[in-house]
């Protein structure tokens, strides 16, 4: 059987560029040898050798309280309905992922040290007791909304472990 490794790449071509996302298709040769067509989305923002997207996952510390994780809860159209996420957003140019990632936490959520401000950005920023994540996030997906993967994957993690 032959390696995956002997896949090679042949050529990218863009079909199709928005704002945001470009659909390009690339043509590649199997391990077989055959060539083969791949469709793929790029970011038309994306700067090369760096990230162009970073999330974050911040914990509220509260000295008489549960600490919290900080979520935001905003509509996404194309899956038509209201996601659960992890702050998250896009490296402008020039820009560090580090200080991407406090200026996107600063703009979607209003947190930084302490609450500055709510953006006007269609999100609901939503505080939930660590310990409690995994059932409000399976409340959310009963109401209707779609839970990020990446969130309910942390969640999952932060169960205890059984035997």
């Amino acid at each position: 059987m032959a390696s995956p490794n002997a896949a090679k790449f042949v050529k990218e071509e863009e079909v199709a560029r928005g704002k945001w996302l470009s659909l390009n298709n690339i043509t590649y040769t199997d391990p077989t040898g055959r060539e083969r067509q791949w469709e793929c989305v790029k970011r038309t923002t994306r700067q090369t050798d760096s990230a162009d997207a970073v999330g974050i996952i911040a914990i509220l510390k509260r000295m008489l309280k549960f600490d919290c994780i900080v979520l935001v809860l905003q509509y996404r159209p194309p899956m038509k309905c209201c996601s659960v996420e992890i702050p998250a957003g896009l490296v402008d140019a020039g820009e560090s992922p580090e200080t991407a990632a406090v200026r996107e936490l600063y703009e979607e959520t209003g947190y930084t040290a302490s609450v500055k401000h709510v953006t006007p950005e269609f999100i609901e920023v939503v505080l939930i007791p660590v310990d409690d994540l995994l059932q409000r996030l399976d409340d959310y997906a009963k109401s209707g909304c779609s839970v990020d993967s990446r969130v309910y994957s942390y969640a999952l993690g932060l169960q205890p472990k059984t035997s």
